[in-house]
């Protein structure tokens, strides 16, 4: 976390700090990314940035607050909707929305790509364990308001269905990106299609004695 003081440093120079950093992140990834060269450049001595900041895993993960922020606003705070239909013309309405962001903003989807490393990097689960808890909860409320309305399905405890939907999203937003680095938005906006069709058949209720439903 950064330390208390840092809410005192001058915003002006904070954001440009921030700035290079997110830039040396998304560039670099975590482990290739430079301290001393994100200080370089955002005019920082080593003794005013370990004031404000523990070190380069401290940055990061102010880096990633602010990233996971901007989307989390893209997305919208959840209110349930009125009915079933309602529910998923919502959900894939934020979804898609999200997906355009990223499009649109090339360093959040690097910074994205690389935010992988935040699960397992030892120095990087706290700050991960930190964003990931508003991210479950979120979609915890989600599942609930979706089996109240009849649009998700309730044959499963909805402990495993949270757990296979945060799985399949982790596994699947590192798939999405790396078919964007490597093939373009076009590619991403088909891969998003096919990914939000995973979990509409994970999701969706399934009628006793019928094959699964399948929502378009």
């Amino acid at each position: 976390m950064p330390r208390p003081r840092a809410s005192r440093l001058d915003p002006e120079r904070r954001q440009t700090l921030l700035d290079v950093a997110a830039e040396e992140f998304a560039e670099h990834g975590f482990d290739g990314a430079s301290f001393n060269r994100i200080l370089e450049r955002a005019g920082f001595s080593k003794g005013v940035a370990y004031y404000y900041f523990e070190g380069k895993d401290d940055l990061y993960a102010a880096v990633l607050a602010l990233t996971l922020e901007a989307l989390a606003q893209r997305f919208g705070a959840w209110q349930r909707p009125p009915d079933a239909d309602g529910f998923w013309r919502t959900l894939r309405e934020r979804y898609f929305a999200l997906t355009s962001h990223i499009i649109n903003d090339e360093r959040s989807a690097r910074l994205l790509r690389s935010m992988s490393q935040a699960r397992t990097h030892p120095k990087l689960q706290e700050a991960w364990l930190r964003f990931e808890g508003p991210l479950v909860a979120w979609f915890q409320r989600v599942l609930e308001d979706g089996r109240a309305l009849g649009a998700v399905r309730a044959d499963v405890p909805e402990s495993l269905l949270l757990t296979s939907l945060m799985g399949i999203g982790q596994a699947s937003d590192g798939w999405l990106l790396e078919q964007w680095a490597q093939k373009g938005a076009p590619a991403l906006r088909k891969g998003a299609a096919q990914v939000f069709s995973l979990f509409e058949d994970l999701l969706t209720p399934r009628p006793v004695g019928l094959a699964p439903a399948k929502r378009r």
